[in-house]
């Protein structure tokens, strides 16, 4: 799409990036004196439409400082936009890509403000649905945020029959049989990027989308990959709790978890 001068009341000043839903820009609320993300929706299906506005009614309703904040929800020529925080630095997908080396130290507070994250929002009914490195973002000297909320619903609602929501890599196993998904199921993603930033593998990997989504259904990932010691029992324990397929023998909350 081409750049607009001005959306709603935010002065746009450049291009973030863009995906499949739509671009982010960058804008300039000058009442508030402060730079924002303005991701404006490009597709323009009933279906489209609704899972744009889902995201940003989810993160409208969670305040927390490892959950993007949204400041404002309106519509541009037809096409309806969220202006949020500006976030600089890399998302951990991109972390990850550009060399980040297994070192729990460094990566396990991550992990932690992913599940406080996650608790917040499931307290307030939200389940993400799509945990994955490339959805918790990095910003340069403050804690990381989850962003994408795009296929959240409020807990206690179920997709449609049949219909799989979620990153093959990082779904949970009621996720990939099309089962009712609660935040069990995001404890479990969590769980598996957990595992990849300890051990530098990914907890399930196949051939196709089809053989990956079995091995989440029957397989276990291979625990033996964490190294042997008591500092690492309790890690070691964590992910056997949180990679259980039954989700009522996982843990409750991401309290628990943490």
């Amino acid at each position: 799409m081409d750049i607009p001068p001005q959306i709603g009341r935010f002065r746009v000043t450049g291009r973030v990036g863009e995906g499949a839903m739509g671009v982010v820009l960058r804008g300039r609320d000058e009442a508030l004196d402060r730079d924002v993300a303005l991701k404006v929706m490009r597709a323009q299906s009933a279906e489209d439409k609704e899972r744009f506005l889902r995201e940003a009614r989810a993160i409208a309703r969670l305040q927390h400082p490892n959950i993007i904040t949204v400041y404002e929800l309106g519509e541009h020529e037809g096409s309806p936009f969220i202006a949020m925080e500006l976030l600089e630095g890399v998302d951990l997908q991109r972390a990850i890509e550009g060399g980040m080396r297994p070192n729990p130290r460094a990566t396990l507070p991550i992990v932690l403000q992913l599940l406080a994250g996650l608790g917040h929002a499931h307290e307030h009914g939200i389940v993400h649905r799509d945990v994955k490195p490339s959805n918790l973002f990095l910003p340069r000297g403050r804690p990381a945020k989850i962003m994408d909320f795009g296929v959240a619903r409020l807990g206690g609602t179920t997709s449609t029959s049949g219909l799989i929501v979620g990153t093959p890599n990082y779904m949970s196993p009621e996720q990939v049989t099309a089962g009712a998904v609660d935040g069990r199921s995001d404890l479990f993603s969590a769980g598996l990027i957990l595992y990849e930033l300890v051990t530098g593998e990914k907890a399930f990997q196949g051939d196709s989308v089809v053989a990956l989504m079995y091995k989440i259904a029957h397989e276990e990932p291979d625990l033996t990959l964490i190294p042997r010691g008591a500092k690492w029992d309790r890690l070691r324990a964590v992910l056997t709790r949180a990679f259980f397929k039954d989700a009522v023998r996982r843990y409750p909350t991401a309290g628990a978890m943490s």
